[in-house]
C-alpha cells in the first residue's frame, strides 16, 4: 500500500470516527435528557389533577418532577462539556483539567496526580482545547482500557512549544501492533483521534507501552500559530 493510499483509508476513518461521534452524541440525547423531559412533560398535567384533588400529594409530586429535571439537566450540561467545556474560556485549561479529573474520580477508582505549569495567554485558546481534548481523549482509553490505578499529567512549555506526559500504570499494549490495526481499520477511535489532532497541528507524539507496566504519552505542540506558520515556512 502506498502513501497515498494509506492517508486516504487513514482520512476515511477519521470521516468514520467523527460520523460515530456525532451518532453517540445524538444517541446520549435521546437516551438521556430527552427522556427525562418528556416524563416531565407527562407528568406537569398529572400534577394539575393531583393538586386539584390533594395538595400535599400533588406537592409531593412536584418535587419527583423537579428531580426529573435536575437529572436532565445535569446530562445536558455533561453533554456539552464534552462538546466544548465553557470552563475554558472562563477559567482556563489547568482548571478545566482539574474538573475533568475530578468529574472521572468520582466514578472510577482512580488516582490522578495533576502537575501542570500555571497557564494564561502563553497558549493561543485553539491550541489549549486540543490539550483539553487529547487529555479527555488519553483518560477515555485509561477509562476503558488500562486496568490503570494511578495516572501522572504533566503539562510544561517554552516559548514556542509546549510538552504534554501522560503515564499510566495499566496493563499497557502492544503499540506497534495497535497503531497498525488503528492506520487499516480504525479500531480505536479515541487513539485515531489523538494522532490525527495532533498531524493536525504539526506536532510529535510518542506512545511507550509494555505490557504488565503501563502506558506513556509524550506530546509536543507548538503554543501558537505562528510558530505553525514559522515552522510551515521553514
Amino acid at each position: 500500500m502506498d502513501n497515498v493510499e494509506s492517508e486516504m483509508l487513514l482520512g476515511i476513518k477519521i470521516l468514520e470516527a467523527q460520523e460515530n461521534e456525532r451518532k453517540r452524541i445524538a444517541r446520549d440525547i435521546h437516551d438521556g435528557p430527552a427522556q427525562y423531559i418528556a416524563n416531565a412533560v407527562m407528568r406537569v398535567d398529572f400534577c394539575k389533577r393531583i393538586i386539584e384533588k390533594n395538595i400535599d400529594e400533588g406537592l409531593k409530586e412536584l418535587f419527583e418532577l423537579k428531580e426529573i429535571l435536575k437529572r436532565a439537566l445535569k446530562e445536558v450540561r455533561d453533554i456539552i462539556f464534552d462538546l466544548r467545556p465553557m470552563s475554558l474560556d472562563d477559567l482556563g485549561l489547568n482548571q478545566t483539567i482539574h474538573e475533568l479529573v475530578k468529574s472521572i474520580t468520582q466514578d472510577h477508582d482512580l488516582i490522578i496526580n495533576l502537575k501542570l505549569k500555571p497557564v494564561k495567554d502563553e497558549i493561543e485558546p485553539i491550541i489549549q482545547v486540543a490539550v483539553f481534548r487529547i487529555v479527555q481523549e488519553i483518560l477515555n482509553n485509561v477509562k476503558k482500557h488500562s486496568k490503570a490505578k494511578n495516572v501522572e499529567i504533566k503539562l510544561d512549555y517554552g516559548l514556542k512549544y509546549l510538552m504534554l506526559v501522560v503515564n499510566d500504570d495499566g496493563i499497557g499494549f502492544d503499540v506497534e501492533k495497535t497503531l497498525d490495526e488503528v492506520k487499516k481499520r480504525g479500531e480505536s477511535f479515541g487513539l485515531l483521534g489523538i494522532m490525527e489532532r495532533v498531524k493536525q497541528l504539526q506536532g510529535d507524539i510518542h506512545i511507550e507501552s509494555k505490557r504488565g507496566i503501563g502506558t506513556t504519552f509524550k506530546i509536543k505542540l507548538p503554543v501558537n500559530r505562528k510558530v505553525l506558520k514559522d515552522e510551515g515556512e521553514n
